[in-house]
């Protein structure tokens, strides 16, 4: 575009339309990029962006392998998947933000733990849970019965047991099998065992009495 700079009113208008063109780059650019966080406020159910604190994963990792010790990472994670992926578990992490996804993603090559753990844009109640032996739900209240109905749904086929790690809040019909932490910064791990696996154990120790 050409401007006659010895023509006031011409620069005047050229500089107007350049300021609009502008700032309106810089507020769609801001739109594109918090819209993502903004849009949850507005879903059935409310689950605003809260990063994990170094404690809470440290209580994950506990719950993780609380059969053995974890092996303690010089640089703290605030993310579970990465965090697990660092302790040897092929790990999978899902969320709606694809901001967050694309993070997700740096972190993990900078970690160099990507072949280890991956991230995808999804909703969570679309992800078949059968697929995963341990699951990490970081929730709100209203949501954590539907993670119970979901476990249920998705896992009673299983043909071994599920394990459950919820943080912030717990399941509010289940009993945990552990707990670890207190506050903001506890988790509870949960055992869910298919009906017919309970069964089919009942069945086996029966047959174990009687002979």
């Amino acid at each position: 575009m050409d401007v006659d700079v010895r023509n006031p009113d011409k620069r005047r208008k050229f500089a107007a339309w350049l300021s609009i063109g502008v700032f309106g780059g810089l507020a769609t650019g801001l739109v594109t990029i918090t819209l993502p966080f903004i849009i949850p406020a507005f879903r059935k159910i409310v689950l605003p962006y809260v990063p994990a604190t170094v404690e809470q994963i440290e209580n994950v990792l506990k719950a993780v392998n609380y059969r053995r010790p974890f092996e303690q990472q010089q640089q703290q994670q605030n993310s579970p998947v990465i965090a697990c992926a660092q302790q040897g578990f092929r790990s999978y992490g899902v969320e709606l933000n694809p901001w967050l996804v694309i993070y997700s993603k740096y972190c993990a090559y900078r970690q160099n733990v990507h072949k280890l753990a991956t991230f995808q844009r999804k909703n969570l109640f679309k992800v078949n849970l059968a697929d995963y032996d341990k699951i990490i739900i970081f929730g709100v209240p209203s949501m954590m019965p539907l993670i119970e109905q979901k476990i249920r749904d998705d896992c009673d086929l299983r043909q071994r047991s599920t394990t459950l790690i919820a943080c912030r809040f717990p399941l509010p019909n289940w009993h945990p099998y552990m707990t670890f932490g207190t506050g903001i910064d506890q988790v509870w791990l949960y055992k869910y065992y298919p009906s017919h696996y309970s069964s089919h154990m009942v069945h086996n120790k029966n047959m174990m009495m009687k002979k």
